[in-house]
């Protein structure tokens, strides 16, 4: 990985075919797997939100350095700057899916390169098909490489700190590899994850300490990393216990659990399916043992091992969210891609390695808009369905109230300039003024982050038989299904319904 720059152009030359083909194939599944035209998950309202709410971006950022999310600000400028050009939600989540698969062509071309330098310049072209297949099916850049969040930029910052630090034997390269560190420290917390990992390299492994270059280079990181830094010191002087509560809530083998199901499924595979990751992650562990030089501490492998094992403790210590590890998917595919080329030229039952690892791929394609057994239950919600039911049920004024909160944004961008109401909970108190009168009334109830609380649960049910009093329910329906339910119910302790959500109409 640190031969001259010429020789990496005339590599990049050979190769584009094969990014291209991996880029169209993710492009692709990410279109048959129902991605960026699709109603937005609950965690991209947050970014929505303030992205229409913020007057400006000064006043965006301010809202971060007083503690108002447990993020830094970095991508939610992003998507305030797009918001503020008149992009569309669908145009931003082709933004974010251009930002992975930069990401994936990133560790695609160094996994090639570093396949090259070893096989006296030349990859197989099993391997170069293995190579595109692994890149452009990736899991959860299918899953969730299109979302309106702070993974994919995060993904994309990471790439470019890579390749810059390890593609390079020039310092003023490498030296430039600190402004995407920085940033993505700007972007996500996570980033301590791979600050670790490039302090044990750098200086353990690589032995590299040189003062100048060291002063400099972590000057610039802290330059850039400047808005996470001040969004950490509000969130550690306002609010880190809710901040522990909300994120590491989770008991480390149910987390664990959880990442590696979620990871290696693309955040789609259910737990009843969980017996399809079971193969890659097999073949992953495989992989990471034979990336292990033990005869040179200094192999830019271990930069990227170092990076993979340091997620380990944050998620023995509760925390279960795989999506935000959207960074390592590409990591995850160039090992294994090196694993199976060293496997090629070994025995022909490489293809049924590449069948195994493949399955997840397959499956996150097969399970995210159509299954039936979900990773994530409100992924499973048809919210047309719900529209069409509340548009042909819908007579004079109407008051939807949801304990989801899709249902509420879509509803209240439709009926912006209208006097129907829609409240999620209690919240629109307007809704529940004394003086206003509905014809019909929408009930939209399910388990949410809000269930577990019974005051909230109780005003929630007085106020539903308020305002439907002297009206009769018209009508019923259920919207989703998970039959997971009963296992989600026996290893979470939450009961669960298999109908994810169930509507009412009262007129």
């Amino acid at each position: 990985m640190n031969e001259p720059a010429p020789q990496s152009a005339a590599t990049a030359r050979r190769y584009w075919p094969d990014l291209l083909a991996a880029a169209i194939l993710l492009l692709g599944a990410c279109i048959l797997a129902g991605r960026i035209w699709r109603f937005p998950f609950d965690d991209e309202l947050i970014t929505l939100g303030a992205a229409e709410r913020s007057k400006s971006a000064a006043e965006l950022v301010s809202f971060f350095g007083h503690g108002g999310d447990i993020h830094p600000p970095l991508s939610f400028l992003l998507f305030f700057f797009l918001h503020r050009l008149g992009w569309t939600e669908a145009a931003m989540r082709l933004c974010s899916i251009a930002m992975t698969a930069l990401a994936l062509l990133l560790f695609q071309f160094l996994t090639l390169r570093t396949i090259a330098q070893r096989a006296a310049g030349e990859v197989r072209p099993a391997t170069r098909v293995i190579a595109i297949l692994l890149f452009g099916l990736c899991p959860l850049a299918i899953g969730q490489g299109d979302a309106i969040r702070w993974y994919p930029l995060f993904a994309i910052l990471f790439a470019l700190f890579v390749i810059l630090y390890l593609s390079s034997g020039s310092a003023a390269i490498r030296l430039c590899s600190a402004i995407p560190l920085g940033l993505a420290a700007s972007t996500n917390f996570i980033a301590a994850l791979l600050v670790g990992p490039l302090l044990i390299y750098r200086y353990g492994l690589q032995r590299a300490w040189r003062p100048a270059f060291e002063l400099v280079y972590w000057l610039v990181f802290l330059i850039f990393a400047a808005l996470g830094l001040w969004s950490a010191y509000s969130i550690v002087t306002e609010k880190f216990s809710h901040v522990m509560a909300v994120e590491f809530g989770s008991g480390h083998l149910r987390a664990l659990a959880a990442d590696a199901l979620g990871f290696f499924g693309g955040d789609a595979i259910g737990v009843s399916q969980a017996w399809a990751v079971l193969p890659a992650l097999v073949i992953a562990v495989f992989a990471v043992v034979a990336a292990v030089d033990r005869k040179r501490a200094a192999n830019p492998m271990h930069l990227l091992l170092l990076t993979f094992a340091a997620v380990l403790p944050m998620v023995l210590t509760g925390f279960g969210k795989p999506r935000s590890f959207l960074y390592l998917a590409p990591v995850l595919a160039a090992l294994v891609t090196l694993f199976l080329d060293r496997q090629t030229s070994k025995a022909p039952a490489w293809l049924a390695l590449v069948a195994l690892v493949l399955i997840p791929s397959v499956g996150a394609v097969a399970n995210i808009e159509h299954g039936n057994a979900p990773f994530k239950r409100n992924a499973a919600i048809p919210y047309q369905q719900i529209l069409d039911f509340i548009r042909l049920n819908a007579r004079g004024a109407v008051l939807t109230v949801s304990t989801d909160p899709v249902v509420v944004w879509v509803l209240r961008h439709q009926h912006a300039a209208s006097k129907n109401c829609v409240s999620r909970f209690l919240e629109n108190k307007q809704c529940f003024d004394a003086d206003r009168h509905y014809d019909t009334v929408f009930s939209i109830t399910g388990h949410s982050n809000l269930s577990a609380n019974p005051p909230i649960m109780r005003n929630l049910e007085a106020a539903l038989t308020r305002v439907t009093s002297g009206k009769q329910k018209v009508a019923e329906m259920s919207a989703g299904f998970d039959r997971d339910a009963a296992i989600k119910s026996r290893l979470t302790g939450v009961p669960l319904d298999p109908e994810i959500l169930s509507i009412a109409v009262y007129r």
